[in-house]
């Protein structure tokens, strides 16, 4: 079950990984797209725990939880990307 989380938790990060590649710069809308990404792989993956977990924990916290994790996990990997940037004077003012 841990690779399967893995992989929810890397699809943002490929996706900022090829905007490095293509040295695009992070705005609005890339990082609109990271979040939307990091919520779709991540809950993805708290339903497939949910799912075969034989903890009686409600649903709705595993829910609240993901998508909480989801958006701080986006919006961390998307200001890390923009410091990189800045960093190697990328960002176009």
């Amino acid at each position: 079950m841990g690779t399967i989380l893995l992989i929810g938790l890397l699809l943002p990060v490929i996706y900022l990984m090829q905007l490095v590649k293509n040295q695009k710069p992070i705005d609005f809308k890339s990082t609109k797209k990271t979040v939307i990404i990091s919520i779709v792989g991540i809950l993805l993956t708290t339903m497939l725990f949910f799912i075969f977990n034989t903890n009686h924990t409600s649903f709705w916290l595993y829910l609240i939880g993901a998508l909480i994790i989801a958006i701080i996990w986006a919006l961390l990997l998307c200001g890390c990307y923009y410091f990189y940037q800045v960093l190697s004077n990328n960002v176009k003012k």
